[in-house]
């Protein structure tokens, strides 16, 4: 760590010390001395720094852990804890809308996209015939480089058709759909629960096969309430939680992304 004793003020002073540790790492960790992803200093290294017992720097480190600051892996030790990023599942701005607007590096790949026969729920919820053909197309969202969502988007035949696939590495379907085809989402249902990876999802998200994850289903209808695409997105468990802001005005629930190592 640099050299120096932390600063201290009348007030500090009279601060519980592992508040102090804790005030002070959390300020080197704001302004880039120990940046995302490094570990911090022992904790034995630590206390001898602060002139505390181990014990009184494990409250400090817990604090930090508390603010999302530090992660402490066993065995291994405390590292400055990645980006988070929130995607508020309240309103029908797009995935890579939110993303970048938290300043994260958001990359779209495109997987495949054809033609099938749609499944008997896919078909239910775009309101199909049994056995329709439906347009899918399956993406994967990494965000700073790290897979963290697969998603199947089936789409009606007449809109699958007109979708210019090459723009989605850039633009989202939202914005496709209404630019380009005058199919604005106006509404969606989601409905999110637990599941695990099976091979082919975990290879594609480079987890490991059975990891815990999420499932995320929604249905966007336009302004006339047709449906106009079917989504399901695997998020794995390792970088993704549903989080809640609640007020008196009400709920607002969003997925809060983290990158790791």
């Amino acid at each position: 760590m640099t050299s120096g004793r932390p600063r201290r003020t009348a007030a500090a002073a009279r601060q519980p010390k592992y508040l102090r540790i804790y005030d002070d790492l959390a300020a080197r960790i704001t302004a880039g001395e120990y940046t995302p992803g490094t570990p911090l200093p022992s904790q034995r290294e630590l206390s001898d720094h602060y002139r505390v017992t181990l014990m009184t720097l494990r409250q400090a480190i817990e604090l930090l852990e508390g603010e999302a600051l530090v992660e402490t892996r066993p065995g291994i030790g405390t590292f400055v804890a990645l980006p988070r990023y929130a995607y508020d599942v309240g309103h029908l701005r797009s995935f890579a809308a939110d993303m970048a607007l938290q300043g994260a590096a958001v990359e779209t790949r495109v997987i495949k996209s054809q033609l099938v026969t749609a499944p008997a729920a896919v078909a239910a919820h775009l309101a199909l015939p049994h056995n329709s053909r439906v347009f899918a197309i399956r993406r994967v969202r990494l965000i700073d480089g790290r897979p963290v969502v697969r998603q199947d988007s089936y789409l009606p035949p007449r809109l699958g058709r007109q979708v210019d696939i090459a723009e989605l590495q850039s633009r989202s379907l939202y914005t496709v759909l209404s630019d380009d085809l005058g199919a604005t989402v106006t509404r969606a249902n989601e409905a999110i629960r637990p599941t695990v990876l099976d091979t082919e999802d975990a290879a594609l998200l480079t987890r490991d096969p059975g990891s815990v994850a999420l499932l995320s289903h929604r249905v966007s209808f336009d302004a006339h309430d047709n449906p106009v695409v079917d989504d399901l997105a695997i998020l794995p468990g390792d970088s993704v939680a549903i989080t809640a802001d609640r007020s008196p005005e009400g709920l607002r629930l969003s997925y809060t992304f983290k990158t790791i190592p």
